[in-house]
């Protein structure tokens, strides 16, 4: 699991291979942990992810909230969420990040999604 603390929220992937679909796309999910290990009431607002496939396609994603949702998430809580990428090679990587707002003072702040790994398994056989 990957994980990275940017300023009280902690982010932690997990990734799995779930095969190749229309027989040239490689689909791949991803789980994403958001611990609030901060003193106050965050709400994520937008995503920005960067998708890297092998043959040199980099995808951004933008966006309000994750999943449809913008949820509010309270000194120690988590939030889970799960979704999904289609590379067209076997190797690929995500990153980017998250917009939050501090609930107290509606301060904006960045939180970064660290770099994660989008390998299929068949590549090491």
């Amino acid at each position: 699991m990957i994980c990275k603390t940017t300023k009280g929220v902690k982010v932690s992937i997990k990734t799995a291979y779930k095969g190749i679909f229309d027989s040239d796309s490689h689909v791949f999910s991803y789980k994403v942990i958001l611990e609030n290990k901060s003193e106050y009431c965050v709400k994520l607002l937008r995503r920005h992810w960067i998708i890297k496939d092998l043959g040199d396609f980099d995808d951004h994603i933008k966006g309000d909230g994750v999943i449809g949702k913008q949820p509010y998430i309270n000194p120690g809580e988590t939030f889970i969420y799960e979704s999904g990428a289609k590379l067209k090679s076997t190797i690929g990587s995500m990153k980017g990040n998250y917009v939050f707002k501090r609930m107290e003072d509606n301060q904006l702040f960045n939180v970064e999604i660290p770099e994660f790994k989008l390998i299929a398994p068949q590549i090491y056989n």
